[in-house]
């Protein structure tokens, strides 16, 4: 009984201790994390942690980047790539401070950002190149959406921005995010649908407040991740991830109710149309032009027609708006006539995903020079 006891007695106080120390971790975190982190930052910008670090919530428009990142160890699909901000936290190529003044705005997503490529592989680094006396601002971020970009934009405006020209590169994945992950207030806040029984603030506040905890949750998470990675096996037919192969969806889709939407596929264009028509109307009161492009994902090459829904709404909105509506479809599905959709797949897009590669880019670069 005795060995009992002084077991159970060993047990609580081993518990008591690593209590103790757990919540002394946390004040000292709370205190002092971010100074550590600092500290650390010149080993942090050698991990993939940095990603996370770099990329932060925004009070206006939900999400942007650091100023003044250089970031040359970002993981991208085939090895790793330079990743820069200007002092304004726009991508950009590694460089000096710039003022407010722009020519062109490129405002869009992920692919506006240019996933896994450096900057200057990216339609919007090769535009700024080759246009070399124009200021150019690459806005976009990934799981941007009309009702960021013009909280983005609003928000620039009112902070001294001038552009001359914006870009609106619309893509397949708006119509989801815009009407299942954001909202737009009368003021021009973009925040997110449900934030409450997702606990953002809770997780806001842990991840602001105690950034060094944050920095080993990742690392815990991270090795769970490589431990359950199944080998890439190579295949002819590309496998895209299921929330990917949703959002693409419906611009083919047969029916207007979709299980995955919280609205009707057109309840959800006529969102995105009013937003854009904000948006519009905010560039037309600052004299500022407006463009707009639509480019396919690998899925509407595969299952949809050069037509798409997706072309029909926007040219019908750039209709006495846009100064130019710029449409990549054909250029796709003209080359799968000629070849097949496999060979266009591989040729302009990173393998299972629905990224452009560098070649893709240039296509829409090439393009986008012709045009400006």
């Amino acid at each position: 009984m005795n060995y009992i006891r002084s077991g159970i007695s060993f047990f609580k106080k081993t518990i008591i201790v690593i209590l103790i120390t757990f919540i002394l971790s946390l004040i000292i975190d709370f205190f002092f994390g971010k100074l550590i982190l600092r500290g650390l930052d010149s080993y942090l910008v050698k991990t993939e942690f940095y990603g996370r670090l770099m990329r932060i919530d925004h009070p206006v428009f939900h999400h942007s980047f650091l100023p003044n990142v250089k970031y040359r160890n970002s993981r991208g699909f085939e090895g790793k790539y330079i990743f820069c901000t200007d002092n304004h936290g726009f991508r950009s190529e590694c460089q000096k401070k710039r003022g407010k003044e722009f020519d062109f705005g490129f405002m869009g997503d992920s692919f506006v950002e240019g996933t896994s490529v450096n900057y200057e592989d990216t339609f919007v680094g090769m535009f700024a190149k080759e246009k070399n006396n124009a200021k150019v601002a690459s806005l976009g971020i990934t799981s941007y959406a009309p009702s960021i970009y013009y909280s983005k934009i609003k928000y620039l405006i009112e902070n001294n921005y001038k552009f001359k020209h914006i870009i609106f590169f619309i893509d397949i994945s708006d119509l989801y995010d815009d009407s299942v992950f954001y909202k737009l207030d009368d003021n021009g806040i973009v925040s997110e649908r449900y934030e409450k029984d997702k606990g953002l603030k809770r997780r806001k506040f842990l991840r602001s407040n105690f950034p060094f905890t944050n920095y080993y949750m990742f690392i815990i998470k991270k090795s769970r991740q490589i431990k359950n990675i199944s080998p890439i096996v190579t295949k002819d037919i590309p496998k895209f991830n299921e929330k990917a192969a949703t959002k693409a969806e419906w611009t083919y889709y047969k029916k207007n109710e979709h299980p995955s939407y919280n609205l009707g596929i057109k309840e959800s264009q006529k969102l995105l149309i009013e937003t854009m028509t904000k948006t519009y109307e905010l560039l037309k009161d600052n004299n500022i032009k407006m463009s707009l492009a639509v480019y396919p994902w690998p899925q509407q090459i595969k299952n949809d027609v050069t037509n798409s829904k997706h072309v029909v709404m926007w040219k019908e909105f750039c209709e006495n708006r846009c100064s130019n509506f710029i449409n990549f479809f054909p250029l796709f599905f003209e080359e799968k006539k000629r070849t097949s959709f496999l060979e266009v797949y591989k040729k302009y897009y990173f393998w299972n995903d629905v990224h452009f590669n560098k070649k893709g880019n240039r296509l829409i670069a090439n393009k986008l020079l012709k045009i400006f």
